[in-house]
């Protein structure tokens, strides 16, 4: 469970898709430290055949990283800046505003067979630390 205003982030992002009913067109991914669950990030995917993430929101150490943070929100702006994603991975970078600099990366590895899936990687947020994570797409 997110603790602080990532929570309040995440809980506008989900409210937004559900009133826009963005919610058919899109998918998330949900991943959570696994040795603070304080870490977390919420990815809004596009279905699209190119990875496009349309929201994102980064928790680590109590610093909130987000795409659309909500005015008045306590949160650093990032931009999706490039990104693959198939069957066995997802990988995400994330950007400055400015565009400057590669702030966050995300290296998820994914298995599936049949109906069970995993999912786990690593978060590395420039100057911040390296978070191992797990994650589940929806």
């Amino acid at each position: 469970m997110m603790a602080g205003p990532g929570r309040l982030l995440c809980a506008t992002a989900l409210a937004t898709l559900g009133l826009t009913g963005a919610a058919s067109a899109t998918a998330s991914v949900a991943c959570t430290g696994i040795d603070d669950p304080g870490t977390s990030v919420l990815l809004t995917l596009g279905r699209v055949p190119v990875l496009a993430v349309v929201n994102a929101v980064i928790e680590a150490d109590g610093t909130v990283y987000a795409t659309n943070p909500p005015e008045g929100e306590d949160a650093e702006t990032i931009l999706f800046g490039q990104g693959y994603t198939s069957s066995e991975r997802l990988w995400a970078d994330f950007t400055d505003p400015n565009v400057e600099e590669i702030l966050i990366t995300l290296r998820l590895e994914r298995a599936f067979e049949d109906k069970a899936g995993a999912e786990a990687g690593i978060l590395r947020i420039v100057g911040q630390g390296v978070y191992a994570v797990t994650c589940e797409t929806g």
